[in-house]
């Protein structure tokens, strides 16, 4: 399995060493290459040593190898074209053509372009591609014309043994009192911060922000700077202090999963074709999320109650509120710990296993 190294990445790379873990415990041999994300060449130096293995899998992003995606050619070029192993790509985030992109027409067209181009150039190249979503599968099998045998779904899988504290504690060891709504991880447009922040007098607080501004997970650390200062702005406009925390800075291993205890919910007002590991992150500890109306969303409200969709953008206080009904909150939290029953590290693992002795 090739993923970017930790000291570089947090969120794929996390997943990555996780899952392999849990495969390992299912007594099958697999190993592991890293790289540098943004750098290609620790990968490319190190190309010649995946010929030794029957299967080869990727773990993909948009850009994650930086130069706008083009690596990812040369790179799919040597494993996919030139040898006789077997090739996997896992593509974490699949955009659609369908995407609105407030970058200009020129931008706009060109993004576009390298997907169309990046995503074929992934099917013609990859012997299975896996996905986290059916609607990830839809996208590719409407817009890319990728076959529907060539791709694999399966659910991104949650983590089993985190330590979770009591609420309250938590609460307390954070400094924080009443209700608390956890918006936590990268902050970039594409993940709707100031959806929420604009209407935080209709929601109430506490709406807690908490991120890493120097972040070594997103390719443009100066597009988050902006977009934190932009939400911040308006905080400051409309003096919605009391309502809004932000908690910046380097958040260690243990301190993540605390912010997650104290949460009442986890709030996700994603924008366009984006998955999340945060929503995997909340599910393992129970906790119930409400979120955008989003394809990725709306696959997993079909099936699980552990999570509200708000219909609109203004529709985000409503959702909350009625989520926080206690009637209701309890209904979600028995639909989280059902869901990590049937989509925990160990039952995703056994299915890897039994896909890759398949090929």
């Amino acid at each position: 399995m090739v993923y970017p190294h930790p000291s570089s990445e947090k969120g794929i790379s996390s997943y990555s060493l996780n899952l392999i873990k849990n495969i390992k415990k299912q007594k099958l041999d697999i190993n592991e290459i890293t790289f540098i994300q943004g750098k290609p060449f620790t990968i490319f130096n190190k190309i010649f040593k995946l010929f030794n293995y029957d299967i080869v899998h990727l773990q993909h992003e948009y850009n994650l190898l930086g130069f706008y995606g083009i690596p990812y050619f040369i790179l799919l070029s040597f494993l996919g074209l030139f040898k006789k192993k077997t090739l996997i790509i896992t593509m974490h985030t699949i955009l659609s053509q369908k995407e609105k992109f407030n970058q200009g027409k020129i931008k706009t067209f060109l993004r576009k372009f390298l997907y169309q181009i990046q995503n074929r150039w992934i099917s013609w190249t990859c012997d299975k591609i896996i996905v986290h979503s059916e609607a990830f599968k839809k996208i590719l099998m409407e817009e890319y014309k990728i076959s529907s045998k060539k791709v694999i779904v399966f659910p991104h899988a949650i983590i089993e043994d985190v330590k979770i504290t009591d609420k309250e504690r938590a609460k307390r060891e954070l400094n924080l009192k009443g209700r608390v709504y956890l918006l936590i991880g990268t902050m970039v447009p594409d993940h709707g911060h100031d959806i929420i922040i604009r209407q935080a007098n209709k929601i109430g607080k506490t709406i807690l922000v908490v991120t890493n501004p120097s972040t070594v997970n997103y390719r443009n650390a100066k597009k988050i700077k902006e977009f934190l200062r932009l939400n911040q702005k308006i905080i400051e406009k409309n003096h919605f202090e009391k309502f809004v925390r932000f908690d910046l800075g380097y958040v260690p291993y243990e301190t993540w999963w605390k912010y997650f205890s104290a949460a009442d919910l986890i709030i996700l007002p994603y924008r366009g074709g984006v998955g999340s590991g945060i929503f995997a992150d909340a599910m393992a500890v129970h906790k119930p999320v409400v979120a955008s109306n989003i394809k990725y969303f709306q696959e997993f409200v079909k099936n699980y109650g552990c999570l509200k969709i708000a219909k609109t953008d203004e529709d985000f206080p409503n959702a909350i509120k009625e989520s926080m009904k206690p009637k209701n909150y309890k209904k979600m939290i028995k639909e989280c710990e059902r869901f990590v029953r049937e989509n925990g590290l160990t039952p995703i693992s056994k299915k890897y296993k039994k896909f890759y002795l398949s090929l």
